[in-house]
């Protein structure tokens, strides 16, 4: 039934994997990257192979860690259609996630999603849904492989007043579904974080170059619990953003901004203060790509008593293509969770907030034995401490992965 709603959205939307505007006058015609053309229809499969290898300890256990020996089989085909002025663009994929010996924790997750683009010169109209129906962990702080379906909609459009000024709006409702009776810790998933967000968001860009675009967007935010309205808050949100691309020097882009975080019950604190999200990279001497991410938010807990927490990380990667078929990547991060707790809580301390700290490290090789064919190698280890010795880890993976696509 599931593979059967995704099939059916498929064919109705025409899906695809990115939720961004309708392009700009400086990017290219996005059919043209597709590798297999029929007329105005391109296509572009896809077979990945990940996580095939040992993982130490599967269930991120502080006392008791399980290894077992995992694999993800990963099918997808992305579709591009163009008629006269409008884009159908769209993506489906299932992955196939195998362990050895935990066979509970093998399951079939499905991901899907459609967009449309319009190009009426000088405004861009466009509409895009999303469905996710996986056990895979939600975040870096929820260890439990969970099954859960996510959607998402959304709809907006830019309009080019000139060539250097434009407008964006954008209207989007997301929503985060467990099943009943899956707990993690003796907590209900389904309780603390099934939900539903509706944002809406407008803002000026500056076109400072062909490659350069300098926006700032404000937005507004609910977000509504369906089992605990205690959770239940409003975001303001103003967001300064640059984004650069290819061949800039430096390619991404990155936002920094304020968020004012409102929960409608008195128990809960609010925030108030700096957030960011960004992606850059640049790369030195045509084979030495350096790529930096940064990310500052307020996100929610499964916890019952700490309900959020403010979430900042980095990660560093640096890719060098040693050869024309050899590449070598090193990879470095680290998170920071500050969590809130209910002012109701007795033992709650407003100055002393628990906080838990994870930090990854990866080496890896690969070599492309065809233009269409990749095969890697990694060693990753990750460790996670926290104010609550229950809730740290320690973890090592080896693993090999192999990309086909044409």
């Amino acid at each position: 039934m599931r593979a059967s709603t995704c099939i059916g959205l498929i064919t109705v939307l025409c899906l695809h994997a990115t939720v961004s505007y309708a392009q700009t006058p400086s990017e290219t015609d996005p059919l043209e990257t597709m590798p297999i053309r029929f007329g105005p229809l391109g296509l572009s499969p896809t077979l990945t192979i990940t996580n095939f290898g040992v993982d130490s300890n599967i269930f991120n256990d502080s006392a008791n860690p399980q290894s077992d020996f995992t694999m993800t089989v990963t099918p997808r085909v992305q579709a591009r259609l163009r008629n006269a002025r409008v884009l159908w663009s769209g993506a489906m994929a299932t992955g196939l996630v195998y362990f050895k010996k935990f066979s509970d924790e093998r399951s079939i997750d499905y991901d899907a999603d459609g967009r449309f683009d319009a190009d009426l010169n000088w405004f861009r109209p466009y509409a895009l849904a999303k469905l996710q129906d996986t056990r895979e962990r939600l975040n870096a702080e929820l260890d439990a492989r969970a099954p859960r379906t996510q959607t998402t909609a959304a709809a907006g459009a830019r309009a080019v007043v000139s060539p250097k000024v434009g407008f964006v709006v954008d209207a989007r409702q997301s929503s985060v579904r467990f099943s009943e009776g899956i707990l993690f810790e003796g907590v209900p998933l389904s309780r603390t974080l099934n939900s539903k967000t509706n944002i809406v968001e407008g803002g000026l860009e500056v076109y400072l170059t062909p490659l350069t675009t300098f926006s700032m967007t404000a937005s507004r935010q609910h977000d509504r619990f369906d089992e605990s309205p205690e959770r239940d808050s409003d975001t303001f949100r103003i967001m300064p953003s640059l984004r650069m691309e290819a061949p800039a020097i430096i390619e991404g882009s990155l936002a920094v901004g304020y968020r004012r975080f409102t929960p409608l019950s008195d128990a809960l604190p609010s925030y108030s203060g700096l957030v960011a999200l960004g992606s850059i990279s640049h790369t030195f001497i045509e084979r030495t790509k350096v790529a930096l991410i940064l990310s500052r938010d307020v996100q929610y807990s499964f916890e019952l008593n700490e309900p959020y927490y403010l979430t900042t990380g980095f990660r560093v990667a640096v890719n060098h293509q040693v050869r024309e078929e050899l590449d070598l990547r090193v990879t470095a991060g680290r998170d920071r969770l500050e969590y809130r707790a209910e002012e109701t809580v007795p033992d709650a301390v407003p100055d002393q907030k628990r906080r838990d700290r994870s930090s990854v490290f990866d080496v890896g090789a690969g070599y492309r034995f065809h233009p269409n064919l990749r095969v890697g190698f990694d060693v990753e280890y990750a460790r996670r401490s926290s104010d609550r010795a229950e809730r740290e880890y320690r973890r090592t993976r080896l693993f090999a992965s192999m990309n086909y696509g044409f």
